[in-house]
């Protein structure tokens, strides 16, 4: 669903400055958020992601509709378990196979679990 009357490049140059716009607001909503919130660990899950991933969703679902929406959102949930997974890895490999090596194998199956969540979930 193209926005009508403007030339392809117009149309990106609006997109990009709306999900910046909305995707800062939002940064700025979520930092304040976790200021008040209690232990300050929590900080983390409100970081710049996930309010950059609503910004993104909601001005491309705006501007070019819902359906064209679903691969990223089905991308993005496929990138946030493949680096539970990773998180998951990483700390004792880092530790049974020191600092290269464990990085190594930990984005290896990063990206293996990425792959796969892709292919499953899409």
């Amino acid at each position: 669903m193209l926005v009508t009357g403007y030339s392809t490049g117009v149309h990106v140059l609006v997109t990009v400055l709306a999900k910046t716009v909305c995707g800062g607001l939002l940064v700025v909503a979520f930092a304040v958020l976790s200021e008040a919130l209690k232990p300050k660990r929590f900080a983390g899950i409100l970081s710049a992601a996930p309010s950059v991933a609503i910004a993104g969703l909601a001005i491309g679902s705006a501007l070019d509709g819902p359906s064209q929406q679903a691969t990223a959102a089905w991308t993005m949930i496929a990138g946030a378990v493949a680096l539970t997974v990773y998180a998951l890895v990483v700390v004792p490999a880092l530790g049974r196979l020191g600092p290269a090596k464990g990085s190594a194998v930990s984005s290896a199956v990063w990206v293996a679990v990425a792959a796969a969540s892709y292919l499953v979930l899409r």
